[in-house]
């Protein structure tokens, strides 16, 4: 258990590091189990959240517990943030749940990630392939489905690299992951193949021929805040995708549903009702919800093992996990460059063709 959580803590402080290089950079929060192991949710400091309906009990909480009002600000989806300065903001949204007797009102702005309470994704670290990459058939169908993957960006040179004609699926406006490599060099940023994995495993069950993708960068350094997240998700609904392919989530402060992703359902699919949105369940091996994937209108998908045969022990789990797909030993294509392991490792690793080596990986879940 101490080695499990002193990595969960170099993850934490590899994420501290990584939030400064967003374009959006904000301070981490996190908050910790009483218990000292594992994370109970991460948050975004300075800003909380609640609906624009609910504005009005808000600022009147805020007076009952004697702080000053906060700055707000309209965000997607009817949302208002309100931005509360240096206040620790899970301890603010404390006090606020207190005077309003219920938690749902106003909350942290949580961070959605690759994370986990004990252990960070992928649930391994990448690892080169030693056989030949399985060249898939394209699937039948006369309709074109549009999907929208929302990860880090999507590695473009890939697809000239590996020899896989459906690559050219990927929309050319797909945007690039500018963390890939670090400071010039080949040096494969943690989550920096993250959403080229996750685009090329979409790819291996669908085709160049059924499917047009765009990945839209989002997660960049491996974190994003529901907020923002919710502005990609209504961005990519409101151009016509017709199925959103998000590969990451979060646990929230006393388990309540994320209030961004429920404004984004109530005032964003409303109106678009044919739209899919699929999400990962996580990968703590646990019951607990894990959000966006537990909302009933989000498909939440979950990992087996690599023959199907049973649930990867990793996997999350429950009645609000509405379909499982392979996920241990996955072989996906991935950026080429050199890769530091934990403990101080490294790895090549080549791009994937059909008739040579790959890198290979235990993901979170098939994204779609």
């Amino acid at each position: 258990m101490f080695d499990q959580n002193h990595r969960l803590m170099e993850e934490i402080q590899r994420l501290h590091r990584n939030i400064p290089a967003r374009p959006d950079a904000f301070e981490l929060g996190v908050r910790w189990h009483p218990s000292g192991v594992g994370v109970d949710y991460l948050y975004r400091q300075g800003q909380l959240i609640c609906r624009a309906a609910d504005l009005p009990a808000a600022m009147d909480a805020f007076d009952t517990i004697g702080q000053p009002r906060p700055d707000v600000s309209d965000g997607p989806a009817s949302l208002c943030v309100l931005g509360i300065g240096g206040r620790d903001a899970a301890d603010m949204a404390d006090a606020l749940a207190e005077a309003l007797g219920r938690g749902d009102v106003v909350t942290p702005n949580h961070v959605l990630d690759s994370q986990v309470r004990m252990s960070m994704c992928p649930a391994t670290e990448p690892v080169p392939s030693g056989g030949p990459v399985r060249d898939l058939p394209e699937p039948a169908g006369t309709r074109r489905v549009d999907v929208t993957v929302v990860d880090t960006g999507f590695v473009h040179a890939l697809a000239g690299q590996d020899g896989y004609t459906r690559f050219s699926a990927v929309s050319a406006e797909s945007r690039a992951d500018a963390q890939v490599y670090a400071d010039g060099t080949d040096r494969i940023q943690a989550y920096g193949g993250h959403g080229t994995a996750a685009a090329a495993r979409l790819l291996a069950v669908s085709g160049a021929e059924s499917t047009t993708v765009h990945v839209d960068s989002c997660l960049v350094g491996g974190a994003v805040d529901e907020v923002t997240v919710v502005e990609a998700l209504t961005a990519a609904v409101e151009s016509g995708a017709d199925v959103v392919s998000l590969q990451a989530g979060m646990y929230t402060r006393e388990h309540v549903a994320s209030v961004a992703f429920a404004a984004f359902h109530d005032e964003v699919l409303a109106a678009h009702p044919d739209t899919v949105v699929v999400a990962a369940a996580g990968n703590n091996g646990s019951g607990e919800k894990f959000w966006p994937a537990a909302f009933d209108w989000v498909t939440g998908v979950g990992g087996l093992t690599e023959d199907g045969s049973a649930r990867a022990d990793w996997s999350n789990h429950g009645d609000w996990v509405d379909v499982y797909a392979p996920g241990d030993d996955v072989t996906v294509p991935f950026p080429n460059g050199t890769y530091e392991y934990h403990g101080g490792v490294t790895a090549e690793s080549p791009a994937a063709t059909p008739s040579g080596p790959a890198p290979r990986s235990r993901p979170r879940r098939s994204p779609a």
